[in-house]
Parts: C-alpha cells; structure tokens; sequence
C-alpha cells in the first residue's frame, strides 16, 4: 500500500479504540506504510554529538559509555552512537522493527559489538530481562525522538513515559530530546501528537531531571524544519 493509498495515520489511530500499541505493532509487520522511516540519522543529532562531544565522552579511558534509542525504528540512530563509541541499544515493540534494524546494522561496517537490537515494551522491564540479561538495566544516554510524540496524552503515557526515563538514564547521565512536533496545533490529533518545551519542561522536572541545554539546530530532517528544538536534560 503506498502512502496515497493509505490512511493516515491519525485515521488509523482514532479507530483503534485505544489500542495503540497494537497498531503500531502491525504497521511495522505489515511493512507497506512507514510514513515516519526517513532512511537517516536526525541531521539535528549529528551535529549535536559533533558540536558537544563531551555529552559521549567517558569520565576515564577504561570506561565504554552506553546509549538506548526507544522506539529505534531500523536503528540509524543507534548505528549513530555506536559510530562514536557507545554501546548502543534499539528497542523496539516489534520483531519486524528489530529485523529491519539488523538487516540496516550489517551494512554499516560497524563492529557488531557495538549495536544489539531488542524487542521489547518499553514501559516493562521485561526485555532486560532473560535472553536480554546483559543488557544494562541503566545508561549513560537515552534518545528520544518521534518517540513520545507517539504516545496519546489522553490516556496517561506522557507521564509513563518520564517515570520510565527516570529509570532508565543513570545518576548523572542525559536524556537527549529531539522536540517534535513543536509546530503543530495543540487541539490536532496524532500521531504525532503536538508538544510543547513546557510539556518537555513539567514531565521531565517532575522527576529529577535538569535541563542543561536547548538549543535550535543547525540543520532538520524535513518533517521538523524550522521548528525542532533539541534539548538536553541530566538526572539528578
């Protein structure tokens, strides 16, 4: 089905009576309308790990810092943090998602050490958990981006979604938030569902979180020009 062909996603969504996870589940199994997959890192996360190094740089030589992209999609911006070092985690709901992920990671001449692709609920523990047992149960950079603008705030899971990240980012590591879709009028439905900095601002403040830097970026990928903000935000 191409993009003409299919509904959009907002139609799709508001016939699922809730059921959202599901949903997304089946557009990734089904694998014929992926409106969101732009082939690429965010051009606003390059340069950010190009401009601020010492987000990625680790406290001693002995050290590997890690890295966890929620909602990772075919996993660019996991190969991304793995390109400047990191041990770096995709999670994904679903088993199509991870597959395209891995098929992506052996093209990146990467080393494979570098990248592991898990399916997995977000909101759970579960995938850190039994054949998942190495992996880390915190970590020094979490990525946030098309992510929770993919969660409907009418039924709780922005703030899920920020008690998750309290979890999840280690005392004194960052959560990295690519701000989208800023833009978008607060009264349309999603997905993506429209945030606002302040939005960012009351979920993450509220547990533990300081932001430590907001900039604009230099360069966007198309869907987000000229409105995107990136932020930095460091657990206390």
């Amino acid at each position: 089905m191409s993009e003409q062909e299919a509904p959009t996603l907002q139609a799709q969504f508001a016939a699922t009576n809730g059921d959202h996870q599901s949903l997304w589940k089946a557009l990734w199994d089904n694998g014929t309308y992926l409106p969101w997959d732009r082939g690429q890192s965010s051009p606003s996360l390059v340069d950010l790990l190009n401009d601020h190094p010492s987000l990625i740089t680790p406290s001693s030589s002995s050290q590997q810092l890690t890295a966890l992209v929620p909602g990772c999609g075919r996993g660019y911006d996991v190969l991304l943090f793995a390109s400047h070092g990191l041990k770096s985690y995709g999670l994904e709901l679903s088993s199509s998602a991870v597959t395209a992920a891995r098929e992506n990671a052996k093209t990146s001449g990467l080393n494979p050490e570098l990248h592991t692709f898990i399916t997995g609920d977000f909101f759970t523990k579960n995938w850190q958990s039994g054949e998942n047992s190495g992996t880390p149960e915190e970590f020094d950079v979490v990525y946030d981006y098309t992510f929770l603008c993919a969660m409907d705030p009418s039924q709780g899971l922005r703030e899920k979604w920020a008690d998750r990240m309290a979890g999840l980012v280690k005392k004194g590591g960052v959560l990295v938030c690519l701000e989208f879709p800023l833009y978008k009028d607060l009264e349309l439905p999603g997905p993506p569902w429209p945030l606002r900095e302040e939005i960012y601002k009351g979920l993450l403040e509220n547990v533990g979180f300081v932001r430590e830097m907001y900039v604009t970026p230099r360069r966007y990928l198309e869907s987000g020009e000229g409105s995107d903000m990136v932020s930095v935000w460091r657990r206390q």
